[in-house]
């Protein structure tokens, strides 16, 4: 049977430390018929040293005279690419030798599906040691039913089909750091997903990555803000939408108390409760009250016996 051919696109800035991991994980596939193209977006350090260092025909390196960002460099790769298949690997993050292998055996067992992704295991230095598994819905269905509540999608672990990421648009570059939810929501309208549920992608937590949450969160608010403007949004999905601008304002009120920043943080509290009292009141809550507080005010009254309260 002919393996449609699948490009493992990663962008990489200044990649040193984490990269070598991250192309031998991909290089060790079980799945015969990928290339990596690898866009190499203006390193300073030794990232392109390191790429140079492998002589294997199935690597691409595109390297940028400039930085322009990793959605712009994600859009270029998207356009560069020639294969049906187009999957997604940071340079940071680490591949389970049979993971291109298992979703294209769904992709074969499914042709409706567009778009495939996996579970995912959280780890540090080496990717053998697990901190944590990650889970996300498994059928289209479920997808979608909890699609403005949590990402329903992993980004590094993602397969998809190129020609309809390019009907979609690809990546609006607006954003830099949640373009893959926006992406989500223009590509679900012209394909079903699922996920596999095996952890097959390896997320690396490094404290670099802190710096960028508050961004993160300001330019999902954008997004769903924008979605919620549409007109004819169901009525359904507005209430998912106001629950999620909630959550996502908490959130940020939680980095302003860190940062010590007042102000914004009772502009956010009141961001959160104005989309949606409940949700808020809920997180603020949980935020606020020690965990053993909470589970004595949240515990049912005792209910009186016969002849009254013993």
């Amino acid at each position: 049977m002919t393996r449609p051919p699948v490009t493992v696109l990663m962008t990489v800035h200044n990649g040193e430390p984490y990269l070598r991991t991250a192309i031998d994980s991909v290089l060790a596939q079980t799945y015969p018929a990928f290339r990596l193209l690898i866009i190499d977006d203006a390193s300073r350090d030794d990232t392109q040293d390191i790429i140079r260092s492998y002589d294997d025909p199935r690597i691409e390196c595109v390297i940028l005279e400039r930085n322009v960002g990793q959605t712009a460099a994600l859009n270029l790769g998207l356009r560069r690419a020639a294969s049906p298949w187009l999957a997604r690997m940071d340079a940071d993050d680490y591949s389970a030798p049979e993971r291109l292998e298992t979703q294209m055996d769904l992709v074969a067992r499914e042709a409706s599906l567009g778009c495939i992704g996996t579970f995912a295991w959280a780890f540090r230095q080496n990717p053998q040691v697990v901190d944590g598994v990650i889970e996300k819905p498994l059928t289209d269905d479920d997808i979608r039913r909890h699609f403005w509540r949590v990402i329903p999608l992993i980004h590094g672990s993602l397969i998809m089909r190129r020609e309809l990421m390019l009907s979609a648009g690809g990546y609006d570059e607006r954003y830099r750091y949640a373009a893959d939810w926006d992406l989500y929501h223009r590509l679900l309208a012209r394909c079903r997903a699922a996920n596999v549920p095996k952890p097959l992608l390896g997320i690396r937590r490094h404290p670099d990555q802190n710096s960028f949450l508050k961004a993160s969160m300001d330019e999902t608010i954008h997004i769903f803000s924008r979605a919620l403007a549409v007109h004819g949004c169901a009525r359904r999905e507005r209430a998912a939408l106001r629950a999620g601008l909630s959550y996502l304002y908490v959130n940020r009120a939680r980095c302003d108390r860190v940062e010590g920043q007042l102000g914004e943080l009772l502009r956010d509290v009141g961001c959160a409760l104005r989309w949606s009292p409940a949700t808020a009141g809920k997180q603020l809550f949980a935020s606020i009250v020690p965990q053993g507080a909470r589970a004595i005010l949240t515990r049912p009254p005792k209910r009186p016996g016969l002849w009254g309260a013993q």
